[in-house]
């Protein structure tokens, strides 16, 4: 640290300020400096909220300030003024610099230390830093202030346009030199970095490919010649796209001494965009815009392109031509046009004109030119002209003027040749000019109003609607309306009264025109009796409409037609005029499907009715199409010439639906009589075939048995089993018979119903008893399942539901193979008040059958096994009978099936409820109490679980199901572990792997005596009864279970036993 100056004698404050910055800056020891501090210190840094107070405080802002920077500073001490107040105080203001690698830092402190105890110590500390915002000689900042004004001026001029500043060096390619912020926002950069990394160090990089050339040769033009240059061209922003830019820049020096140039840029896309689109405009614009000079020849000076596209001429040519106008001006408007224009500038100094321009290819183009004359400084005189294409206009001129002469011609002529009626109505001026008729047929006068005329003219007509469509049609405002759109034809044909009372049919035309010498609307009019014409075609009419739809005549050399005559309900459906083929595909197309319309597209194209003309007279064909109402129809179609070498073809259409509709009925019903004859022959024969093949097996086998036994005299046992089989066989001769025998009632409708009590527990247990031992007699499990919700009774006929039911069932055991499953589930389907649908559904495994036969399956002697070697036997009448059964009880059969699979018939049967049912409710019902009942079902047809399930739970009974004896066991066990226990256990007997003997015995072992186990079985009982008893069964029933079963079996277990312990 130098020393700086100080008071004549050494002061000891002095050098304790000294040796305090020492320790601090240069040692950078904060316990060394901390030994110099007064412990009422106060420190004021250079920051916003530099400050401590007392001698703590201020020693931890040391360690702070040094565990910053541990770096030491070189001290440049100079010390600007020091005084000792007294004996014990002593100031200092000193100017210090603080340097080191990092840091070069320029201070103002004062220090104020006091002196205790024979040592002087810092009590109060400041440094503040010189400001550079005010300038030499300034007491306060107004350098500051005057560049924040420049800053604010700057901030105004950059967001006053969109753009900035950028400088490159001389040199190829324009290395980069600086840009501004305000350039870099705008061009999309974040920083100077990526800019120039972008343009990679080249400002010509920044410029449009294809601008870069033309930039270098401005600038470098106007650069020889000044010192700035002004020049436009695209410039590339980051994301890729170009704005225009409009640059002024001019020469500097660098702060190295290289050659520069500094450039003010603005973005004037949005201007270059307008004038592009004025551009546009103006060579768009219909017609030409071009100004030329007041001379001899119209001289051009600039034009747009409609005026060269218009002649043909490119720019070149024109102007190798002089660009004069008098180049391309016909020469007898040239001769005309001068004159022309001096009579109108008299007036003032807006012309127009009429005049032909005569273009490149020689053709000859009308145009109408406006222009308007102005001066120039220099005295020239000059023309700002537009025309538009009026050629089209002035050929419209000239075809109304030929049309009009044309007119009167043939109003001339025929008023010459004694015509009926003709007229000439001004419809501008309102009135008939002119008019010739027959004294019978007159109508008007001349010199009658256009009004006046029409009105007569509707009044005229015999049908008065048409006369007031006569009055729409040619109101006055509506014909002008129509003039002025391009209308110019009105044709009437009607039935017209005559003076004298008679009457005949006219055909009236008008013809408008323009008269082009006044400009008047005129109507033409003439009135010509068709009579005998129009006659002749009501009647052709009426004759084709009786046997036609439709006549047509058709021009093979011109492709077109028009109907001759044809029935107005077909209209729809009646090709219009027009081009033929054009208008048979649109029929085809909307009333045709595609295999008919293909057809009559065919046989109606013109070649091929060359050809099959060339060898017949006349050729036909029937195709079906729809009518307007898409209803299908069937039409005969007689293809003619009328003229072959004028190539007229006549098309008649006619409807045969009736006929050919008539005729195919005929055709099916003797097919279906034949068929119906045959099926019965062959019916009648397989039915006689079946029926000795039936009848003559169990004959056999009774005249067989019958001579053993006769032979077997004495042979007790032989004798009795001959009489057993002679029985088998004689029943089942009698149930052929009986088949026959309701089939034959049934066909006759002899067969009648009954309506008796139908108790259901019974009815449905005599059926399974039959189909239990069927079933067990083919080794086929059958299982029957109740909807608990059915009554105990039912009206209906037991019988015929018995046969309809044991019919299916026999089928399906007989059909379903040895392991295989017979089902029979019976529920309520739905009720009424007084009646009730039951729905049987039977399901087995069988073998099934095909969807083909499916459909015959409820026909009498139907079999899909067919002949006398069938496997299976049978009539084939047995589901025929069942089917009719189900029909007189007002219900439904259907089947379902898959061959291989199985079949499910279905059996819906309306069956009456008892007057016992229908009073149910008002009884009091049976005293029982279950619920204290915990009870477990154990089968393995979980269908059967369910339906007990949910009788139990009717009854009040706690229950639930397992499928298998293994799992029951370990149910009862688990709960049997517990301290708990069912007090009923169901158990089926017939199940997989554990029987339910065997499950039975494993569960009384397990609960001992106190607990009531019932075995379920659909089969008789007496064979396992006593083995059961052993297993410890306490009580045998039948399956299904009823729910009157189950609540006898029930009351019977609990009459005699009590518990022992906790219920499950």
């Amino acid at each position: 640290m130098e020393r700086g100056n100080s008071m004549s004698n050494p002061n000891s404050g002095n050098q304790t300020i000294r040796q305090f910055c020492r320790c601090w800056f240069e040692l950078r020891d904060a316990g060394l400096a901390e030994e110099f501090l007064a412990d009422d210190i106060h420190f004021v840094g250079t920051g916003e909220q530099e400050y401590a107070d007392g001698r703590e405080d201020m020693a931890r802002y040391l360690r702070e300030d040094i565990r910053e920077i541990p770096e030491p500073f070189q001290v440049d001490f100079s010390v600007l003024n020091e005084q000792q107040l007294g004996e014990n105080v002593y100031v200092m203001s000193a100017a210090f610099s603080l340097k080191n690698s990092v840091y070069a830092w320029h201070l103002r402190c004062f220090f104020v230390l006091k002196q205790q105890k024979g040592r002087w110590l810092v009590c109060d500390l400041n440094f503040s830093e010189p400001s550079s915002s005010q300038g030499k000689g300034e007491h306060y900042p107004q350098t500051l202030v005057m560049e924040n004004i420049a800053r604010q001026r700057q901030e105004l001029l950059n967001e006053a346009f969109a753009g900035g500043m950028l400088g490159y060096y001389v040199g190829d390619g324009f290395p980069f030199y600086f840009i501004n912020r305000r350039m870099l926002e705008y061009l999309g950069y974040g920083d100077e970095k990526e800019f120039t990394d972008a343009i990679r160090g080249q400002f010509a990089n920044c410029i449009h490919p294809e601008d870069r050339a033309m930039v270098e040769q401005l600038m470098a033009e106007q650069l020889d010649i000044g010192e700035e240059y002004a020049v436009e061209y695209r410039m590339c922003k980051k994301d890729g796209s170009y704005i225009w830019v409009h640059d002024v820049g001019h020469k500097t020096v660098s702060e190295d001494d290289r050659p520069a140039i500094t450039s003010v840029c603005s973005d004037i896309t949005a201007q270059k965009q307008a004038q592009k689109e004025i551009l546009h405009i103006y060579n768009n614009i219909p017609g030409a815009v071009f100004r030329c000079r007041f001379d001899a020849d119209f001289s051009v000076i600039d034009a747009n392109d409609g005026l060269f596209d218009f002649i043909g001429y490119t720019r070149q040519e024109f102007a190798a031509m002089g660009n004069r106008m008098s180049a391309v001006i016909w020469p007898e408007d040239l001769a005309v046009m001068e004159g022309k224009l001096r009579s109108q500038l008299e007036h003032g100094n807006t012309i127009r004109n009429e005049n032909r321009l005569v273009c490149k290819d020689g053709g000859v183009k009308w145009i109408s030119i406006k222009a308007q004359l102005f001066t120039g400084e220099d005295g020239e005189q000059y023309f700002y002209c537009v025309f538009v294409d009026i050629t089209d206009e002035k050929q419209v001129q000239e075809r109304v003027r030929e049309l009009y002469e044309n007119e009167l011609t043939y109003f001339a002529e025929l008023s010459t040749e004694g015509g009926l009626i003709q007229g000439r109505i001004n419809i501008t001026r309102n009135y008939l000019e002119s008019y010739l008729s027959t004294a019978e047929a007159s109508i008007a006068k001349v010199g009658d109003t256009y009004e006046q005329t029409i009105e007569n003219l509707s009044a005229s007509a015999v049908d008065a609607k048409y006369g007031q469509d006569i009055l729409r049609a040619m109101r006055r405002e509506k014909v002008l309306s129509d003039f002025a759109s391009g209308k110019t034809d009105y044709h009437f044909d009607f039935l017209r009264r005559g003076r004298d009372g008679g009457a005949f049919w006219s055909n009236t035309s008008f013809r408008v025109c323009l008269n082009p010498g006044t400009g008047d609307i005129i109507a033409f009019f003439y009135t010509f009796d068709i009579t005998e014409k129009k006659l002749q075609e009501q009647l052709l009419y009426k004759i084709a409409e009786l046997d036609y739809d439709i006549i047509t005549e058709i021009d093979i050399h011109k492709g077109t037609h028009h109907p001759i005559s044809f029935c107005g309900s077909q209209k729809a459906t009646v090709a219009r005029q027009g081009y033929f083929q054009e208008e048979i595909r649109n029929v085809a197309s909307r009333y045709m499907d595609q295999e008919a319309g293909n057809e009559y597209l065919e046989k109606m194209d013109f070649g091929y009715m060359q050809r099959q003309l060339a060898l017949h007279d006349m050729y036909n064909f029937i195709v079906e199409m729809r009518d307007e109402h898409g209803v299908q129809r069937i039409k005969r179609f007689k293809v003619f010439y009328i003229n072959q070498d004028l190539g007229r073809v006549g098309v008649v259409r006619t409807d045969v639906t009736d006929v050919v509709r008539k005729e195919q009925r005929q055709k099916e019903d003797l097919a279906a009589a034949l068929v119906a004859a045959e099926q019965a022959n062959a019916a009648k024969s397989d039915f006689l075939s079946r029926m000795s093949h039936e009848i003559r097996t169990p004959m056999n086998a009774i005249i067989g048995m019958s001579t053993i036994a006769a032979r077997s005299i004495g042979d007790d046992e032989q004798v009795e089993d001959c009489i057993s089989k002679i029985g088998i066989s004689s029943r089942f001769l009698l149930s052929l018979i009986n088949d026959i025998l309701d089939m034959s009632r049934i066909e006759s409708g002899k067969m009648l119903l009954k309506s008796e009590k139908i108790p259901t527990d019974e009815f449905l247990n005599g059926i399974n008893s039959i189909c239990y031992a069927q079933a067990a007699a083919r080794g086929v499990d059958y299982e029957c399942i109740l909807d608990p919700v059915l009554d105990d009774y039912y009206i209906g006929d037991a019988m015929k539901l018995q046969q309809v039911l044991i019919n299916i069932l026999s089928n399906a055991i007989k059909f379903t193979n040895e392991g295989g499953k017979v089902t029979l589930s019976a529920a309520l389907h739905r009720r009424t008040k007084n009646d009730a649908v039951l729905r049987f559904i039977v399901n087995d495994t069988g073998v099934g059958m095909s969807e083909e036969f499916l459909p015959h399956i409820f026909e009498p002697f139907s079999q899909e096994s067919t002949g006398t070697t069938a496997p299976y036997g049978g009539t084939g009448l047995g589901l025929a009978i069942s089917k009719n059964i189900v029909d007189m009880m007002d219900g439904k059969i259907t089947v379902r099936s898959i061959k291989g699979i199985g079949t499910e018939f279905t059996v819906d049967v309306k069956l009456g409820i008892t007057e016992e049912e229908k009073l149910r409710h008002n009884k009091k019902k049976t005293t029982y109490n279950f619920s204290h009942l915990k009870t477990l079902v154990v089968d393995d047809d979980v269908a059967v679980c369910e339906s007990a399930i949910v009788t139990l739970e009717e009854m009040g009974v706690k229950a639930e199901w397992v499928d298998s004896g293994r799992k029951a066991v370990k149910r009862v066990s688990d709960l049997w572990t517990d301290g708990k226990y069912f007090d009923m256990i169901l158990i089926d007997w017939k199940m997989p792997e554990m029987d339910g003997i065997e499950t039975a015995r494993r569960i009384r072992g397990i609960v001992g005596p106190d607990v009531t186990i019932i075995i379920m079985t659909a089969y008789d009982w007496v064979t396992i009864e006593h083995e059961a008893k052993l297993a410890g069964v306490n009580l045998l029933m039948s399956k299904p279970m009823f729910k009157s079963s189950l609540i006898s079996a029930f009351t019977r277990a609990l009459g005699g036993k009590g518990r022992t312990g906790p219920p499950a």
